[in-house]
């Protein structure tokens, strides 16, 4: 009788961390107490007097204090004291949660490790406030959810906190752009009876929710009465945002606001404000063409600010003044040097104040491209092409690829085209994609590869690459069929046919032998050609005189087309 084998025995798996417990409710309005002073010294007296696990307590108890009177610095320093006295593993996870607090009051941007983001809120209100508070900076529409939550349970909180979290609800709601929720927001604040809202900040989210209801003369009633206070950031704020709104509305010309903003800047050196009054500032002269002022303005955002508190805020700001920078570059004439100055200048800056999907940058590198900088474009076409994925990756690499072949590097563009594929793209950017790559290998010398590759392809595009693969090929004939048909369909389309185009189809009727396709080259085709480096290759194509006697004009023809043939050379030296 046979044995049966035992099955193997699988290897046990390690047993998973056990899941944190949920965060119990918050007693906010008892952490603070109702005497500041009294409290606080009490806090302060238990800390010194107990031992061991108490003494850790009393300082957890007096993080709470702190987190209850938005005392953020306060806060954040008598975290790592309680952190130092050996706490106990539930004692480490009350100070964590704390600590998470602290960060979200703190506005911080990766939001993704806070337990009140990573553990589901359930039933606890509290935690539906910390969570929003945590998520409103980066991801209002995921703080927006528990929203109607938090605004209830924001009524039992003390007002210095209440003001401060609703603040930060408020400022991502505006940015946001939505005026439903805002509304709701600033009904709340109207509520609270805290010095915090007596420093125009009420007024001002007001005015913000006037601007986004299309009501620009109640906004500028708001923003005069915030202005007014003359102190807090919100004041000034609001008075950097009047003027921007008065030159919208063509109550101010650039040259007033300008004046304006100069004098806020200087009025408010070193204040809050001053990065939003910079970028405004910035944003006008770029407005008004005076780049070179718009663009020290932009350095002057990331070096003094880009290494401190308000480095987030100073970024943003950098980040509007960017886009008003390019916008004024996009409407200059090619050729000019400020794209290569901004990228030279401030290259760091621009890629720390670009958004994540590299909009500012790209649109910096068609600049580049488009005033002849092509090295310098496709540097940074090539740091966004690695660092993305997926279609937005392959899209980028069709970018980098193009410019790599109008550069005369189409071996890079082969490579670059092989790198970023993949499968499942949309049909429009495969196509592109492959009309790319039969442009790199035509200009890499591999015609036959670059003929088979246009191979199922239609349009004007893939037409042109084959006309020009017969060209090179050497086969004139099919090449001449070939470009008349193209100049045709681009005829029917009212598109106008590319000065190479129309050589390469004179060429290949001479080349060809067709001597009457050659004469059928007029006047209209001359002047096409005429200040390219095809110039005068007509006249060079003329058909020599029959046979008969000298004559001058046979002469002078000549003479003339000799003429030709050396402008001609010079100009393709020229361009090589």
């Amino acid at each position: 009788m046979e044995r049966i084998p035992k099955p193997a025995q699988q290897a046990a798996e390690p047993p998973k961390p056990p899941a944190p417990p949920p965060i119990a409710a918050m007693d906010l309005a008892g952490w603070a107490g109702e005497d500041f002073n009294h409290r606080r010294e009490a806090l302060q007296v238990a800390v010194e007097t107990a031992q061991g696990r108490a003494r850790v307590e009393a300082q957890i108890a007096l993080v709470r204090f702190l987190l209850a009177r938005a005392m953020d610095e306060e806060g954040r320093a008598a975290l790592e004291t309680a952190a130092s006295l050996s706490p106990a593993p539930d004692q480490r996870y009350a100070l964590r949660i704390l600590g998470d607090a602290f960060r979200a009051l703190d506005r911080e941007d990766a939001p993704d490790d806070n337990l009140f983001v990573q553990l589901p809120a359930g039933a606890m209100p509290d935690h539906t406030v910390w969570r929003s508070a945590a998520l409103a900076p980066t991801r209002w529409a995921a703080a927006k959810e528990g929203l109607p939550i938090a605004l209830r349970r924001l009524l039992d909180y003390p007002a210095d906190l209440r003001s401060r979290l609703l603040t930060t609800l408020a400022a991502a709601a505006d940015e946001a752009g939505d005026s439903a929720a805002l509304n709701l927001i600033v009904l709340e604040m109207i509520t609270v009876d805290s010095v915090g809202m007596a420093d125009g900040r009420l007024d001002y989210f007001r005015g913000r929710l006037a601007e986004l209801k299309a009501t620009p003369d109640a906004a500028l009633e708001r923003y005069d009465a915030a202005a007014a206070l003359r102190r807090g950031p919100f004041a000034r704020r609001a008075e950097v945002r009047a003027i921007e709104l008065r030159r919208g509305l063509g109550r101010l010309d650039e040259d007033g606001a300008i004046k304006a903003l100069e004098a806020l800047r200087f009025a408010w050196r070193g204040d809050d404000i001053e990065t939003d009054a910079l970028a405004a500032l910035g944003g006008a002269y770029a407005r008004s063409g005076r780049t070179d002022a718009a663009l020290d303005i932009f350095g002057l955002l990331g070096r003094r600010f880009g290494a401190t508190a308000r480095g987030r805020d100073a970024l943003t700001a950098g980040r509007t003044l960017l886009t008003a920078v390019l916008d004024r570059l996009e409407q200059s004439p090619p050729g000019g040097l400020y794209a290569l100055a901004l990228q030279a200048r401030h290259g760091r800056l621009v890629t720390l104040a670009d958004n994540p999907d590299g909009g500012l940058r790209r649109r910096l590198a068609g600049l580049l491209l488009r005033d002849g900088y092509g090295l310098e474009a496709t540097r940074i076409l090539h740091a966004l092409t690695e660092r993305a994925s997926g279609p937005r990756r392959a899209e980028l690499g069709a970018t980098l690829a193009r410019a790599l072949i109008d550069g005369g590097r189409e071996g890079e563009a082969l490579d670059v085209l092989a790198r970023t594929g993949g499968s499942g793209l949309e049909p429009e950017l495969a196509e592109r994609r492959a009309l790319l790559r039969a442009d790199a290998l035509l200009g890499d010398g591999d015609t036959v590869r670059a003929l088979d590759a246009l191979r199922g392809l239609s349009g004007a595009e893939a037409a042109r690459l084959r006309a020009q693969g017969l060209f090179a090929a050497g086969e004139w004939r099919a090449a001449r069929t070939a470009f008349a048909e193209l100049a045709a369909e681009r005829e029917a389309t009212g598109a106008e046919p590319t000065a190479e185009d129309l050589a390469l189809q004179g060429l290949s009727a001479y080349l060809a032998g067709d001597a009457d396709a050659t004469r059928g080259f007029g006047a209209a085709e001359r002047a096409r050609l005429a200040g390219t480096r095809w110039a005068g290759l007509l006249d060079a194509l003329t058909p020599p005189p029959a046979d008969g006697p000298l004559r001058a004009e046979s002469v002078e023809r000549d003479l003339a087309t000799a003429d030709a043939l050396g402008r001609l050379a010079r100009a393709w030296k020229g361009t090589h």
